[in-house]
């Protein structure tokens, strides 16, 4: 976990490419109480950086998040993954400074770099 000043974090999410039921419940049981220790401690804004993964695990990905969105609110949580297999380090920090810069949006998992649209 990298913490940021002002009330801002990312959370590295690994998950170990687990198939997405392992890995749901990696997320719930490992970085979700996480996250939520961080919005108790006041935190205004998280970015749950994720692992690249195809498609179909992007599913429960956007749910986790939208759901402790909603959860965390006024505070912000939103995630960010690479694009393709190959991440676009560049792209992912331009994400996450405009996720965190941006206060109405929430709850939205943004793929970053260039790869094959969900």
């Amino acid at each position: 976990m990298t913490a940021a000043m002002d009330g801002e974090a990312v959370l590295q999410v690994e998950l170990g490419g687990a198939d997405p039921l392992a890995a749901a419940a990696v997320f719930h049981q490992h970085h979700l109480p996480r996250a939520v220790e961080l919005l108790g401690r006041g935190c205004r804004s998280i970015v749950l950086q994720f692992e690249y993964a195809p498609e179909k695990p992007h599913r429960w990905r956007k749910e986790a998040v939208a759901a402790l969105a909603r959860a965390a609110i006024p505070a912000r949580v939103n995630g960010v993954a690479p694009a393709s297999a190959t991440p676009d380090d560049d792209a992912i920090a331009s994400t996450i400074a405009f996720l965190h810069a941006n206060e109405g949006v929430t709850g939205q998992l943004l793929l970053a770099g260039t790869g094959d649209p969900l």
